[in-house]
């Protein structure tokens, strides 16, 4: 599976914060809490513990008492969340390969939750993961699946050539196969669909300002490099400048960006 580093993901927290709906959690919260499963909301991919964090907090001021298992598989980041959860009684933190040991994520889940996975991942593992949730009738919330909405507030040239070479790149294998980029929280609310879920999907954004630089400055430095790594002939020269222009534009305070994403609940009648 990708990487990520925990200073990356300390940076978007705050706009993953920003751009989630509450909405669809309190639903799949109070979901949990009414229901007959005693096991613990099992977060895939759980980085350093931020979606858990969030979760967590929400379900405290509802009064619902939920326990946590915390899972991913990189070492650095299980140690950041280790120390963000220093002495939760209410969360265990468990070093797991989901694209190898999903069933052993899943053993005893009440429910299951993931925050910018999806876009990761393989049309396989999307059906599998769809069986073991339709199997143990175990309600869904996956925040943040990048839907590949980019929108600048100035328009650039090239924009539409970094965005093709971008999502080229979205398509590569990271870990689990093929990666379905972001056509992944539709695929997967599908699959939910056929397998007798009741799905909702709904938008959110991150809105990075002019004044994010910091935030615009790590976008445009890893959206260049991954469509560079996947651009072809010509396109490499014109991302490349691409790149220096935005770079310009920021450190001048003249751009924000909007990124799209999909929210998917999907619950058992």
């Amino acid at each position: 599976m990708s990487s990520f580093s925990a200073a990356w993901l300390a940076l978007r927290e705050p706009f993953d914060i920003a751009a989630r709906d509450d909405g669809l959690a309190n639903s799949f919260l109070a979901q949990v809490a009414q229901g007959a499963q005693t096991g613990p909301v099992v977060d895939l991919g759980a980085g350093t513990g931020s979606n858990i964090s969030r979760l967590g907090n929400l379900a405290a001021k509802l009064g619902h008492q939920l326990s946590w298992r915390h899972v991913d598989n990189d070492g650095d980041l299980l140690a950041v969340a280790r120390q963000r959860f220093n002495g939760d009684s209410s969360l265990s933190i468990e070093q797991l390969d989901i694209t190898l040991a999903l069933d052993a994520a899943l053993q005893g889940a009440s429910a299951v939750t993931c925050a910018a996975l999806l876009d990761l991942v393989s049309a396989a593992w999307i059906n599998q993961l769809a069986d073991r949730l339709a199997s143990g009738r175990l309600p869904l919330l996956a925040l943040l699946s990048y839907d590949g909405r980019m929108q600048w507030s100035l328009a650039d040239a090239s924009d539409a050539v970094l965005a093709q070479a971008f999502h080229r790149d979205m398509l590569s294998d990271k870990g689990f196969g093929p990666a379905l980029g972001p056509d992944a929280a539709f695929a997967l609310k599908a699959a939910l669909g056929e397998r007798g879920a009741i799905t909702q999907l709904r938008d959110s954004y991150w809105r990075i300002a002019a004044s994010d630089s910091a935030m615009l400055t790590a976008m445009n430095a890893s959206l260049s490099a991954a469509a560079f790594s996947a651009a072809i002939g010509p396109e490499r020269s014109a991302i490349a400048a691409w790149s220096a222009r935005r770079a310009h534009q920021i450190a001048a305070g003249e751009v924000s960006l909007v990124v799209g994403h999909q929210e998917l609940l999907a619950t058992w009648p």
